[in-house]
């Protein structure tokens, strides 16, 4: 159904209402017979008309109808408000049909509007479809209890609302926990192939770099440290030496002495390593640990002759885990030490090459044998 003024001038209209798909009908024979708006008499008009189609073989319909002119009635808020919910509840609820009541919203009142929002249970808004959650089913305006309704429809949106957030806040804590798996095993995958790219390049880097990173997250724990550290360090120390994927394998793996020049090219690593990592503002402690991890509690290590606590406490840390297990496996340049003489040197380094306190809680690590 819908008003002659809107549809009449519509291209290929005449043809579906001679073939009974479209009915036009206008306001004055629909809404208001003999002068007068009347919504049970305009409902019972729309139940003729479906039970009428629904004989004729029709299955569904649909009816569309503009309202904005019965501003012109001194009552028009209150017979609307009474058409449209006895509509809700005598037609839709019975027949197979829908409905589009269009309003010209500049042509009524906040009031009016505020009320024919009320009586939609959906409404279609700057072309976009809303499921309404102030709609007053019709039991309020049928019990003149609108008042009642309304605050019931307010506490159940709270309720929803609260169920929502709700739902919202877990499914995005799920998303993040998602997410932060993700990132987690990117890292690792990332830097896992970045330590398969220096074992080819150096073959005595193979399990070195995840040995003392096992060492360092033990000295951390030790330390009682936050997880934070805890997560840093561990991947610092994975990736402690790999600014030696810069330097020449005859280098690396030179079995002999080392000249001047060739130990000056080895001293570079940490830089190479810590210049790439320091690109990532959020890397910047694991950049410093790397660039630091082969200084001397002393002043006498490189790259920048830092002392004592000047070194960062991850490369203090780092240093002795590094230490110890290229110690206690085989280089090119010598053979593997025993756990009990790597230790001994440990301790003899102790204030010289080692942070003395720390010296004292990485021996402690070992007080039921090997750590590794």
């Amino acid at each position: 159904m819908a008003t002659t003024e809107v549809l009449q001038h519509i291209p290929g209209l005449s043809e579906l209402e001679e073939q009974g798909d479209l009915v036009i009908v206008g306001h004055t024979e629909a809404y208001t017979q003999d002068g007068v708006f009347s919504p049970d008499s305009l409902i019972e008009s729309i139940k003729e008309r479906v039970e009428d189609a629904l004989r004729d073989g029709y299955r569904f319909l649909a009816i569309t109808g503009e309202l904005s002119w019965m501003v012109d009635y001194g009552d028009a808020e209150s017979l609307i408000a009474e058409y449209e919910w006895k509509l809700n509840e005598s037609v839709f609820n019975n027949y197979p049909i829908s409905a589009l009541c269009r309003y010209n919203i500049n042509r009524f009142s906040d009031e009016m509007i505020r009320s024919i929002i009320q009586l939609h249970p959906i409404i279609l808004w700057k072309h976009k479809i809303h499921e309404n959650p102030y709609y007053i089913p019709p039991p309020g305006y049928k019990t003149d209890s609108l008042t009642k309704y309304q605050v019931k429809v307010c506490l159940d949106n709270i309720d929803r609302f609260t169920d929502n957030q709700s739902r919202f806040e877990a499914i995005f804590q799920s998303k993040q926990e998602e997410i932060r798996q993700l990132h987690e095993e990117m890292t690792s995958g990332i830097i896992g192939a970045f330590l398969k790219l220096l074992e080819t390049h150096d073959p005595y880097t193979k399990d070195h770099c995840t040995h003392v990173a096992s060492l360092a997250v033990k000295m951390a724990e030790k330390l009682k440290l936050p997880d934070e550290f805890k997560t840093r360090i561990y991947y610092a120390a994975l990736i402690h030496d790999i600014g030696k994927a810069l330097i020449p394998k005859e280098t690396l793996n030179k079995p002999g002495r080392l000249t001047t020049a060739e130990y000056e090219q080895i001293k570079l690593h940490p830089i190479y390593g810590a210049q790439a990592l320091c690109q990532v503002k959020a890397l910047e402690e694991v950049a410093m640990a790397v660039r630091h991890h082969h200084e001397r509690f002393d002043g006498k290590g490189y790259p920048d002759g830092l002392s004592g606590t000047e070194i960062p406490l991850m490369a203090r840390i780092i240093a002795l885990c590094d230490t110890y297990d290229a110690m206690t496996n085989d280089r090119p340049y010598r053979k593997a030490i025993s756990h009990g003489e790597a230790i001994d040197e440990i301790l003899s380094q102790a204030g010289d090459q080692f942070d003395p306190k720390l010296t004292q809680t990485f021996i402690a690590l070992f007080s039921n044998g090997p750590a590794l």
